[in-house]
């Protein structure tokens, strides 16, 4: 009986480490997106239902009134089963990350230059004239709006609103 807590003793380290393992698994497949994350998201989730697997081995080997030397084996294979997936996993995890990026990103990023360019090129043709109903007094003195369009005097401004009262 004294064999019992120790090796579950190790053998819940183990399982904790897998699960700690899971984790950053679980975020790296989320970096990587659809489609190429979706088979390593399977096998997680495989893996995942396996380590359940032990935890119910290792509750019905604690429930056993004679304890069964084999089954510590078992589950020990079947942790060390887990444990060599979950690096296959990572291995694949870590390959497609570092692979060339995806059709979608490439996409997004021609998009943004497009519209950048767009931008650039609108604001020439406008000449700085302000689109889209935005007020060309904002941020305006009267000195600049005089030196813009030309107008050297007061009294010559005032004419001019005469003229487009008539």
């Amino acid at each position: 009986m004294n064999s019992k807590p120790g090796s579950l003793d190790t053998l819940e380290e183990r399982i904790l480490e897998v699960e700690n393992h899971f984790g950053v698994l679980q975020q790296e497949i989320e970096e990587i997106g659809l489609p190429a994350g979706l088979d390593l998201q399977r096998r997680l989730e495989e893996l995942k239902i396996e380590e359940q697997a032990v935890r119910r081995d290792i509750i019905g080997y604690l429930l056993d009134p004679e304890p069964d030397p084999i089954k510590v084996k078992n589950i020990e294979r079947l942790l060390q089963r887990i444990a060599d997936e979950e690096s296959s996993v990572q291995d694949d995890a870590d390959f497609l990350n570092q692979a060339a990026p995806s059709s979608v990103s490439l996409a997004v990023e021609a998009g943004a230059h497009l519209v950048d360019l767009y931008r650039r090129v609108l604001g020439r043709l406008l000449r700085e004239h302000h689109p889209l109903g935005q007020s060309v007094f904002v941020n305006q003195t009267h000195d600049d709006l005089a030196a813009r369009f030309g107008i050297d005097d007061v009294n010559e401004s005032a004419k001019i609103d005469e003229h487009q009262k008539r």
